[in-house]
């Protein structure tokens, strides 16, 4: 196995785990638990691997999420620089640059209502002092996957200190170099080993947390992303949505307010790849129309 390929497997086994056992990735991809996490703190060292985090159920997180689409002036970069100052990771969590009649597009997530339209307010007076003024809002209804992981259509509820703890535990990943045993999380968050066993234990049971993955730049610097916006006729939405799930090339779904109801992200190896899934897309499912926008610059990312 060459070293692009076992980086490859690496970053592949991090991005999407039911667990974040190191022993059992390095067994699932057949390489010794000692030089497979000597490949990860060299990983981390170089910058390809930046945080560790879990992959949250946002059915769970009592948040707004919306896509801000927007035209910009290639000569105020003020509008770049005043988004990655205004908002952090947990309010703005991605902005990517992309073809097409916009230039940019932003993930926002947002608690409640107030927050949204606040949000707005200040996108809107952004883009006030701008010589371009064009701009779309994605409002999310429902989200089908992230990440590459299914989101289960059962929901459950979380008490104010269970979301606190797990917004904790969370942020830990980016202070340890390897996923933080429970030894080391109890330790952070002083409470006993037994305690967050158990804990972590009923929320991956519950489907609260999903599963385990990597802050990293190998897919922006190897691979190409498209969101595609996909119209599909009265009674097909759900084939689509099922295409989607079972195609391992899209990371995220989401269910939108906009006549193109479903917003897909997608991830390839080559134009070539993203063709042949648009292709294979419209033999399965029925659909109207798509709109294919590729990301050209990844500003911020997960």
């Amino acid at each position: 196995m060459s070293l692009e390929e076992i980086t490859k497997k690496t970053i592949s086994a991090l991005s999407s785990r039911p667990t974040s056992s190191i022993q059992g990735i390095a067994k699932d991809i057949g390489l010794s638990q000692r030089w497979f996490k000597k490949e990860i703190l060299k990983m981390k060292k170089q910058g390809t691997i930046k945080s560790w985090q879990l992959i949250l159920n946002p059915r769970l997180l009592q948040q707004q999420i919306f896509f801000f689409l927007l035209k910009t002036n290639p000569n105020e970069p003020r509008v770049i620089k005043e988004l990655l100052t205004h908002y952090d990771k947990d309010s703005l969590s991605t902005i990517e640059g992309i073809t097409g009649e916009y230039s940019l597009i932003g993930r926002f997530q947002v608690p409640n209502a107030t927050d949204f339209l606040d949000s707005l307010d200040h996108l809107y007076e952004l883009i006030g002092g701008t010589g371009f003024q064009k701009y779309q809002i994605i409002e999310v209804i429902q989200v089908h996957k992230e990440h590459g992981i299914s989101i289960p259509e059962k929901e459950y509820t979380l008490k104010p200190h269970e979301l606190e703890r797990l917004h904790l535990i969370n942020k830990l990943g980016e202070k340890f170099n390897l996923p933080p045993s429970t030894y080391e999380i109890a330790e952070e968050i002083n409470v006993s080993q037994p305690t967050v066993y158990r804990q972590l234990k009923k929320w991956r049971d519950r489907n609260i947390i999903l599963g385990y993955s990597v802050g990293t730049s190998y897919w922006s610097e190897n691979y190409i992303h498209s969101y595609i916006q996909i119209k599909a006729p009265l009674g097909k939405y759900e084939s689509a949505v099922e295409y989607c799930i079972n195609d391992k090339r899209v990371i995220e779904i989401y269910r939108t307010n906009q006549e193109y109801s479903l917003l897909i992200k997608t991830r390839h190896p080559t134009l070539e790849d993203l063709n042949q899934f648009l292709n294979s897309f419209y033999k399965y499912a029925t659909l109207t129309d798509t709109i294919t926008r590729i990301v050209l610059d990844y500003i911020r990312y997960y």
